[in-house]
């Protein structure tokens, strides 16, 4: 129940809409040294005991002044205090839904998470306009019954139309990670009414929902609003290289880049994406190296430099910064190493040391087979359509084979691995027929390719030849 602390500590716990404003004294201005001093003093009972008492004397009969006392008990950890005004309150009023609050923000900072969704519910029961208690509740459930969360705030909409509940449900939903759901909220909410932090939460929810249009929408309103958040601008620079707006993208980098906010890692990169996309290969390796100057340890920014110098045609500096990125890379992916042959690749069709070049690529291929044998099939594949590239049309049959002998005869097939092996058939069976004009050779592969998929063109064109011209049918 770590997680409730944090909703609390967050600012939810002493943000209460729902009691009247208190008729007597002003509680807040006689609390508001209380508090401090309970703060100051965290463990120590003695605490602001005469200022208490006056306190407690002057408002007795208040539960909201009996309940913010609670909650600077509750914030200097000082427990059974807190629950002490938590019941004066109840005492006083047993409908008033705060105290019933306070008892559970009690036990989500002891985290009892059982016993905290015990009392937001009786705050929920008791008190049923206090929009508070389902918000409570809705936060301890949105990991553990996520379920209940959603019927929570459904019923809050019901009870209590005119608090903002799409923008607290979206924000509930945010934090437990369900971009999908909060973004969803979110569009039912007023945009004009919501505050800066909630529209900046707005757009990101939406990029983290992969709504890249709507987030580049939110951000952009949010850059009207407010055009000093760079927040905004940076959104809205993500969105657009994600959907290859690359030009437009660099309208809203140059303003980061010339504002005084702290420049980030993902600035530069992100620079660098829009430049490379923009066909401005030098700018995005500069772009790429400050990145890496701001973090030394992100290695990711050589694997950019390495793909912007393939993208300007520079395959010798291309290898030097991907092979350095690979060096230094303990995690590295199917797709690292196939970018890493695929320079290698790029150079052998140019014609450069063809023979030597798809060697070094294939010996890529060989070392990914061995390390993810799942996709072993794919990676034969790529590296025979890699060699048919440069020519090496025998060599490029060679690894379509061994996609065949890998999998033509293994029991229990997956999806993917009969994906593999059909393209290994139309490959091969393609080589032979066309490539060395030799059908009858092409024949073997194709009645297997056409057991796979009955509907394959070449491999029915194959075997079922149409007549010639003249020639019964």
């Amino acid at each position: 129940m770590k997680a409730i602390k944090y909703v609390l500590v967050a600012g939810a716990m002493l943000v209460t809409t729902s009691s009247a404003f208190s008729q007597e004294a002003d509680y807040k201005t006689m609390l508001a040294p209380i508090a401090k001093e309970l703060k100051a003093n965290s463990g120590n009972a003695l605490a602001a005991k005469d200022a208490v008492k006056e306190y407690t004397k002057t408002f007795k009969k208040n539960p909201e002044a009996l309940v913010r006392l609670g909650e600077a008990f509750l914030m200097a950890k000082d427990y059974d205090a807190a629950n002490q005004y938590a019941d004066l309150a109840i005492g006083r009023n047993k409908n008033f839904g705060d105290a019933y609050i306070l008892k559970g923000d009690i036990a989500a900072m002891q985290d009892n998470g059982g016993e905290a969704a015990t009392w937001y519910q009786q705050a929920m029961t008791m008190d049923p306009k206090n929009p508070q208690g389902y918000m409570r509740y809705a936060n301890v459930n949105r990991k553990v019954a996520p379920e209940e969360t959603e019927k929570t705030l459904n019923l809050l909409k019901q009870n209590c139309p005119n608090f903002p509940v799409e923008a607290e449900a979206a924000h509930t939903y945010y934090t437990g990670g369900q971009y999908a759901k909060a973004l969803n909220e979110y569009n039912q909410a007023k945009i004009d009414n919501l505050e800066e932090w909630r529209v900046s939460e707005y757009a990101t929810t939406a990029y983290l929902a992969n709504d890249k249009a709507k987030a580049l929408e939110v951000s952009q309103y949010g850059i009207n609003k407010w055009p000093k958040d760079m927040g905004f601008q940076r959104i809205a620079m993500w969105s657009k290289v994600d959907t290859e707006k690359f030009q437009d993208a660099l309208t809203n980098a140059n303003v980061i880049l010339n504002d005084t906010c702290k420049k980030t890692n993902r600035d530069y990169t992100y620079y660098g994406l829009a430049l490379k996309g923009a066909g401005q290969y030098d700018q995005a390796i500069e772009a790429y190296k400050k990145a890496q100057q701001v973090e030394p340890n992100d290695i990711k920014s050589l694997q950019y430099i390495s793909e912007a110098y393939q993208a300007k045609g520079d395959e010798d500096k291309a290898l030097e910064y991907s092979q350095q990125y690979m060096d230094k890379n303990e995690n590295a992916t199917p797709s690292d190493y196939a970018k890493l042959a695929a320079i290698y690749e790029t150079k052998a069709k140019k014609g450069i040391d063809k023979e030597n070049n798809v060697a070094k690529a294939n010996a890529i291929y060989e070392t990914m087979a061995s390390k993810y044998p799942s996709i072993a099939g794919w990676v034969y594949n790529t590296a025979g359509n890699g060699a048919a590239d440069a020519g090496l049309d025998d060599m490029s049959a060679q690894f379509y084979q061994k996609t065949i002998d890998l999998l033509g005869n293994k029991e229990n097939r997956d999806a993917d691995e009969t994906g593999y092996l059909k393209q290994a058939y139309q490959l091969i069976g393609y080589y032979y027929w066309v490539t060395k004009n030799d059908l009858e050779a092409a024949k073997p592969y194709y009645q297997k390719l056409i057991v796979i998929d009955p509907n394959d063109k070449n491999a029915n064109a194959a075997l079922n030849p149409a007549p010639a011209e003249g020639e019964n049918k």
